[in-house]
């Protein structure tokens, strides 16, 4: 149940609070969100584990609950969204979606928490428009979903998340 006095009405409770705003907010925050997934230059499991340790830390149970739809087309599965918070663990992942997994977590903790040997390694691995991608990915996942975790805003069924236009699916 929201922390905040909502609209009544059949809108989920993200809907309600962003009518509380100028309708041109919540419009401009559902493009942003929309934009970041749809057009990605990530892969679906490196844009997936940051968005899902960026959900963990922030404790949004929507966010932790969401999926991407047809998750196994695309070498995903509950593991997967499960271990990237242990890590222990982090070695089960190919180089660049531990690196992200790493990116997330240095995101919600701060600038301090980047230092050169890590910039270092993800110049390496990833090119410069796709830290920019993962950045601004970072910076939807934080913000928005902080607002659900705070606000304890309530979604009613589980949320799938749409494939970025670009997505490779694994071969069967």
């Amino acid at each position: 149940m929201a922390r905040i006095d909502l609209p009544e009405g059949p809108e989920s409770e993200w809907e309600r609070m962003w009518s509380l705003l100028p309708p041109a907010t919540g419009e401009a925050a559902n493009r942003f969100s929309d934009l970041i997934q749809s057009d990605t230059i990530l892969s679906v499991p490196e844009h997936e584990a940051a968005r899902i340790r960026i959900a963990h830390l922030n404790g949004c149970e929507p966010c932790s609950g969401a999926r991407v739809a047809d998750m196994a087309a695309f070498g995903l599965d509950e593991a997967f969204y499960r271990d990237v918070d242990d890590p222990a663990l982090r070695h089960l992942y190919p180089p660049r979606i531990a690196l992200a997994i790493g990116f997330a977590e240095r995101f919600v903790a701060g600038k301090q928490a980047f230092d050169e040997a890590f910039w270092e390694e993800m110049r390496d691995a990833f090119s410069a428009a796709e830290i920019a991608d993962l950045t601004a990915s970072c910076a939807k996942w934080l913000g928005l979903g902080r607002i659900n975790a705070v606000l304890d805003l309530a979604v009613a069924c589980p949320i799938r998340i749409a494939p970025p236009r670009h997505a490779e699916r694994v071969p069967a």
